[in-house]
């Protein structure tokens, strides 16, 4: 799968590298912000793993974005967060993502919560 991470934090970057990389899939990682979506649309990836919240744009507003956009209204978004409840998790599901994985992400079990992920949402 081709897959995009978008997070402000880029030691999360790394992790969540490292796992989809090494279980073959083509992986990028972009910093966070809005710029990300015309990014996005030149080179469409499968997959977009985002961060719920970031300083600039948040989770779930880059999830609206991407949902809108009728080249992108397909890719399948994850949304990660230490925030856990029920509420975030709803918000999640609301604006269009096809998953949630709470932090902290355990790398050895990453890339395979990202398939199951996808693989319900297809």
């Amino acid at each position: 799968m081709k897959i995009v991470l978008v997070d402000d934090d880029p030691d999360l970057i790394e992790i969540m590298y490292l796992s989809l990389q090494q279980a073959g899939h083509e992986v990028t990682a972009s910093p966070a912000g809005a710029n990300i979506v015309p990014n996005l649309k030149s080179d469409p990836p499968d997959v977009l793993i985002t961060d719920l919240m970031m300083a600039e744009l948040t989770g779930l507003e880059l999830c609206e974005l991407i949902k809108a956009t009728a080249r992108l209204s397909g890719m399948k978004i994850i949304l990660i967060s230490a925030r856990t409840d029920k509420l975030w998790k709803d918000r999640a599901r609301e604006c269009g993502a096809d998953g949630f994985i709470e932090k902290p992400i355990d790398p050895v079990i990453f890339a395979a919560d990202v398939e199951q992920i996808v693989a319900k949402a297809s």
